[in-house]
């Protein structure tokens, strides 16, 4: 049985992955909101990992984009198309880069 992990299924978590997800498809939170039926900002508090995706709304993107709930729940991609999970993953490693590349606040 697989171990389940905690720290993968957190809100913050589910919403990183949903995040790189809409980054690779190359959509807006807007448009991935419309696809889905569901308003902007709802969307935008599952990336935020404020509120949790509920199951019909995820069941809208396994249908829509071939994932599996094990990936947006748990970020077990075994399930997942490769093609799916390399853009993912690099949409993902260019979020992580320009964040890097962001300038520290200023401090008072």
């Amino acid at each position: 049985m697989p171990h389940w992990d905690r720290q993968a299924s957190s809100y913050v978590a589910i919403g990183r992955r949903l995040s790189h997800l809409r980054h690779a498809l190359e959509l807006t939170q807007r448009q991935l909101a419309d696809f889905l039926d569901i308003s902007g900002p709802r969307w935008a508090n599952y990336e935020l990992g404020t509120s949790r995706i509920p199951v019909d709304v995820a069941l809208g993107l396994v249908e829509r984009w071939d994932l599996s709930l094990d990936w947006i729940y748990y970020g077990n991609g075994t399930a997942m198309p490769i093609q799916l999970l390399q853009k993912i993953a690099a949409a993902a490693e260019e979020l992580e880069s320009n964040s890097a590349r962001l300038p520290e606040p200023k401090r008072r």
